[in-house]
């Protein structure tokens, strides 16, 4: 599953609800989006904050705890539970690895 970069699909669903991680509490423009979120893509990509940012969370901080591949799944069926709250088409979530990670 692995090439080294996260597969996201760019849905900003991540950047709409910084109100529920605590640790992005002062990116919250006081709708629960990041104040950095402007039409719908982040405006500060390039030096967001490291929680911002998966690959470099990894190699930063859970390199040691868990593969890259565990990392990404947690972070992918994370982003799926917040794309399937929100109604998105099954077409546009995220896609799972057919088997569980050990």
């Amino acid at each position: 599953m692995t090439d080294q970069q996260f597969p996201c699909n760019s849905c900003g669903l991540c950047c709409k609800m910084v109100v529920l991680v605590p640790e992005l509490s002062d990116l919250d423009r006081g709708d629960g989006s990041c104040k950095h979120l402007v039409n719908d893509r982040c405006s500060i990509y390039e030096t967001r904050p490291l929680i911002c940012n998966v690959d470099g969370m990894y190699e930063s901080v859970y390199w040691r705890q868990m593969s890259r591949e565990q990392f990404y799944v947690l972070n992918l069926t994370a982003c799926k539970q917040l794309q399937m709250k929100a109604g998105f088409p099954e077409e546009y979530q995220v896609k799972l690895p057919a088997e569980p990670v050990n």
